[in-house]
């Protein structure tokens, strides 16, 4: 606990004493979508197991009993070209309406930092908007990349009734396109050519983590995803259900994919929130795209939603499968950084290339 001499305090976030400041803050600012879900925010930073000396980084300044003031981290490993850092997301940056220009952002910004060195964090990482980025980049903290969505259409009949306004021809013209579109999947259908065998499982299994071990040579910037992050991921979380895809044929083990079905403005979504596989082989990257369109037809979803970096063949070969970038821009899409330890430079994790990036990273999917 720090003491300021205006007698406000910043400390650890405690959700059992301070859960209803904490949420108001939230909804003042990121309004009525962000997730505030109890057990979930218990989960996101107490049950973290990465969390140093069992304890979260996610500190608040209290003015009396009203939290005016958010900013903290969420700890991980983090894989940088063979060597394995503590590293954390930045999240819940905020300042109460009431107590704008008052230095809050920056102080707290260099507390979470402070608080991270002195718990062995090596580097921290975070995803800016169009609002928090100038103060960014006033503090220092290089940009690293802009982050990069794509969107793959599954069924589009409601689409076309909103622009059509007639649902006959927007039925005809759905029919068309699905057809026209699975067409397209049986003329590659490398499941099929390969004899790939694809098993579904409501969790994250222990021997999924073995991927990690089979391609982690082929990534130069990557949160490790052995069995220890997934089974937290994913398994732990207790307001969320995800299902996990995994593809294997007569030569062994090829990828897999985590999904999880949700809605936004209307429409049923699929957000593949990993898929990981060899990034070079562009077969077994065309698995994975196949087995999310194929999961994502069978579950009735209209379209599908992947957040993947550029590193290897991730991109070109999704964009092969139809996933196509998004139009507008992302609300938090500029990746920022601020090195603690010395040995990491910047010409290591600058430039999109490098990174293996998933809508399951930080805070991207937690409030979808």
């Amino acid at each position: 606990m720090i003491q300021l001499e205006n007698g406000r305090i910043i400390d650890n976030l405690d959700l059992q004493n301070d859960y209803e400041s904490f949420e108001d803050l939230c909804l003042l600012s990121f309004g009525e979508g962000t997730n505030q879900d109890y057990k979930m925010n218990k989960w996101f930073y107490d049950e973290n197991p990465y969390n140093p000396n069992g304890k979260n980084l996610m500190y608040t300044l209290k003015d009396e009993d009203k939290i005016i003031g958010t900013d903290g981290l969420t700890p991980f490993e983090l894989y940088i070209n063979g060597d394995v850092y503590l590293a954390a997301h930045s999240v819940k940056s905020m300042t109460h309406p009431d107590f704008k220009r008052q230095g809050i952002f920056r102080m707290m910004t260099n507390n979470s930092v402070d608080q991270g060195e002195k718990n062995g964090v090596d580097i921290v990482i975070g995803l800016a908007n169009k609002n928090s980025y100038p103060a960014y980049e006033k503090f220092g903290w290089p940009t690293l990349y802009e982050k990069e969505v794509y969107v793959r259409p599954i069924k589009i009949e409601n689409k076309l009734r909103k622009k059509l306004k007639l649902g006959f021809i927007s039925k005809i013209g759905a029919s068309v396109y699905n057809l026209y579109d699975k067409i397209r999947l049986s003329n590659k259908n490398l499941i099929k050519k390969l004899d790939v065998k694809v098993s579904k499982s409501d969790c994250v299994n222990p021997e999924i983590g073995e991927y990690w071990n089979m391609y982690k040579d082929n990534f130069n910037v990557c949160i490790v995803r052995d069995y220890k992050y997934l089974n937290y991921r994913y398994n732990m979380r207790p307001d969320v259900s995800y299902v996990t895809l995994e593809a294997k044929n007569s030569s062994g083990k090829i990828g897999y994919v985590i999904l999880r079905e949700t809605h936004a403005n209307g429409s049923k979504l699929i957000t593949i929130a990993e898929s990981f596989t060899d990034p070079n082989n562009e077969n077994f990257i065309g698995i994975l795209a196949e087995m999310i369109i194929n999961y994502s037809y069978s579950v009735d979803a209209e379209y599908v939603v992947v957040g993947t970096g550029l590193h290897g063949k991730f991109k070109s070969v999704f964009m092969k499968y139809s996933f196509l970038n998004t139009k507008k821009p992302l609300l938090n899409n500029m990746m920022i950084a601020k090195i603690i330890n010395k040995n990491i430079s910047l010409d290591e994790i600058k430039g999109h290339e490098k990174w293996h990036i998933t809508q399951g990273d930080g805070e991207t999917e937690i409030d979808i």
